[in-house]
């Protein structure tokens, strides 16, 4: 692969931030002088400071924070948080600097204005850049290829992430598996290539570029062998680490005489924002029901006609450190659904669709309303993992317990993937495990604002 289709989409979406916030910047001037006792033209000389100063000092921020970083790619809420990130430094930086300095006088609602444009403005021009990659991606241009060494579940994995991840600019040709015959489920696409001895035939037949070694249990001689062999071919060469669970934000590196030591950081920060957001959430949930007061009586009105008794759907489900607590829904299923049933209403989504009132409420969304009082109660949050039925959690292994490491959530990654009409949840718990890695304030408001445009998609699509 050419050298400039690496570094070239990160200069355009350098070039195009930059541009974006310079207009920001011209539309709140704008709407800050809009109004006669706001401002006027006399003050542009001062603002023009800001002109020439603040894109520059953004891009550095945005640098800084890892927006062009080319490993984001989870529903794209892991860029938005860093853009929500990102914005707050700038902002902060700007206040801090308006408050202590005597010499530039700038309007505070100019610059308040600013900030809510360039977070809707640089929103949108990433949300354009990702759909661009994504044609790109699906039509193979800007594309390196690659392999995956290790058809087993780790390398299954990476494919799916690489393929949901059209920004990475990666396309996965294959796979390379030394005993094939093993693996009970064999991917059939993209296919088993042959052995790792055959990736010199793979790198010039698919024009294969990058190694992930995927394969687990490889002594250290065998990577040193692996590398090697990439370097006498020419092909870059990434290995999963067997400590892959451990997201290197979270890891700090040491050494004591050469020797490396990994250590492993106190989130200290998390257990404080935990604190804050259990009682955001009860005070949320309680507006909420107070607002939606008139539509909970509507839609109890349209179940029981529609299904009669009992309007709530009720079921124990698994909450944090293991506990149980019972879920309300209304009620969109017949009766005789039993507990033990996995997902009923991924079931129910089986189904041929029809047109009738409960099943707008499951396709809409709207049947979960209720479960804000099991966040009222404190058995559940507004964000966060879905909560397991006890049969499932009882067969967890210590990966899958982390999912109970927090409160179950009405939204969250999962609840507004798309792999969530594909695969049952307890079939891929990528994206559980993900958001508790990365649990915080940025994150959790990127999954709010990309649930507000899936519900409204899926209301509209079948309404």
């Amino acid at each position: 692969m050419k050298e400039y289709k690496r570094w070239l989409p990160k200069v355009c979406v350098t070039v195009m931030d930059f541009l974006v916030f310079e207009a920001s910047l011209c539309l709140a001037y704008y709407f800050w002088i809009k109004y006669p006792w706001h401002g006027n033209w006399q003050y542009f000389s001062e603002f023009s400071i800001v002109l020439w100063f603040l894109p520059p000092v953004a891009i550095l921020i945005f640098h800084f924070v890892g927006l062009y970083k080319p490993e984001m790619g989870v529903l794209s809420v892991d860029e938005q948080s860093l853009i929500f990130k990102a914005i707050w430094i700038i902002y902060f930086i700007v206040f801090a600097s308006g408050f202590f300095s005597r010499t530039v006088t700038v309007s505070r609602l100019a610059m308040l204005y600013s900030m809510f444009i360039s977070l809707v403005l640089i929103s949108v021009e990433r949300f354009f850049a990702r759909q661009l990659a994504r044609w790109l991606y699906f039509h193979g241009y800007a594309n390196q290829k690659a392999v995956i060494y290790g058809a087993g579940f780790h390398g299954v994995r990476l494919e799916r992430w690489i393929r949901q991840s059209p920004q990475l600019g990666i396309q996965v040709v294959g796979y390379l598996d030394d005993h094939p015959q093993k693996l009970e489920k064999l991917p059939k696409v993209p296919p088993v290539l042959g052995k790792l001895s055959d990736l010199q035939m793979a790198a010039a037949n698919h024009h294969v570029s990058t190694l992930f070694v995927s394969q687990q249990n490889l002594q250290e001689e065998q990577i040193v062998e692996i590398i090697q062999y990439c370097r006498q071919l020419k092909v870059r060469c990434w290995v999963i680490p067997s400590l892959y669970r451990f997201y290197i934000e979270h890891v700090e590196l040491h050494n004591i005489g050469g020797i490396p030591l990994l250590g492993f950081r106190q989130e200290t920060v998390k257990r404080y924002y935990e604190i804050f957001k259990s009682v955001l959430d009860r005070v949320s949930a309680l507006i909420l029901i107070v607002i939606l007061a008139p539509l909970w009586g509507a839609i109890a009105a349209g179940v029981s006609i529609s299904l009669g008794a009992p309007v709530l759907f009720r079921q124990t489900r698994v909450g944090q450190h293991g506990k149980r607590f019972t879920i309300y829904k209304f009620r969109t299923l017949k009766r005789g659904i039993r507990q033990d049933q996995i997902s009923p209403e991924l079931q129910q989504q089986k189904k041929p669709k029809d047109r009738s009132f409960v099943s707008f409420l499951r396709h809409s969304g709207l049947d979960e309303i209720p479960q804000l009082l099991n966040v009222l109660a404190g058995d559940m949050s507004m964000i966060g993992p879905r909560p397991e039925m006890p049969f499932l959690a009882e067969k967890y292994g210590p990966l899958e317990r982390e999912r109970l490491s927090v409160k179950p959530g009405i939204t969250g990654l999962w609840q507004i993937s798309e792999d969530r009409k594909r695969f049952l949840i307890h079939e891929n718990m990528d994206y559980d495990l993900y958001y508790i890695d990365h649990f915080g304030f940025n994150l959790d408001l990127a999954i709010l604002v990309k649930t507000v445009f899936v519900v409204l998609k899926r209301f509209f699509r079948v309404a």
